[in-house]
């Protein structure tokens, strides 16, 4: 993958993150850094756990499992963390 791709990808991964923090209502501690990281590392394991030979993608990007992984990890992240994670308002 060259640099572009590599760019790319984690563009359209910033946004899928994005989109699951609203979904979720949650604020994780360090902000959209620490939410960018914990739903990136959701995605990765979402694209692992649910395969990656179906679904819509983007520049190598698996959106449905980019997503129910980064939301599954983001509402781990916030039971683990409990008061930690600030719900939004």
């Amino acid at each position: 993958m060259s640099i572009i791709g590599f760019l790319f990808s984690l563009i359209v991964t910033i946004i899928i993150v994005a989109i699951v923090e609203k979904v979720s209502k949650t604020k994780l501690p360090y902000g959209w850094i620490g939410n960018i990281i914990v739903g990136f590392i959701g995605g990765v394991l979402g694209q692992y756990v649910l395969g990656n030979t179906w679904g819509p993608s983007i520049a190598g990007v698996l959106i449905i499992q980019m997503f129910l992984g980064s939301l599954a990890l983001i509402l781990i992240a916030k039971w683990i963390m409990g008061r930690m994670a600030k719900p939004r308002t």
